[in-house]
């Protein structure tokens, strides 16, 4: 498995504000948040683990409000999995 760092990748709107990768300089996604309800401002949300990191060979999704809690989420998983925070690294890119 290969380290990958926090700073390495960044937010990409990838749909004119109804849907984020969060990708690397390559444009390899780990993560996707796009709008699932804008009414309710519901948004999925899914992260590209490996598959030891997977329940029952399922990816980590889900929907929350709001697309900043659905990208802070996503963050979180990665950092708790095969992403790290390098060393004096102090804020999340947005």
């Amino acid at each position: 498995m290969q380290v990958r760092y926090l700073d390495e990748f960044k937010w990409v709107d990838t749909a004119e504000g109804t849907a984020f990768q969060f990708q690397d300089q390559d444009g390899e996604s780990v993560a996707d948040v796009a709008v699932h309800d804008p009414d309710l401002k519901l948004w999925k949300w899914l992260v590209h683990v490996p598959a030891r990191y997977r329940y029952r060979e399922v990816e980590p999704c889900g929907v929350v409000v709001g697309h900043a809690a659905a990208k802070r989420v996503c963050e979180l998983i990665l950092l708790n999995t095969f992403v790290t925070k390098p060393a004096g690294f102090t804020h999340i890119p947005r």
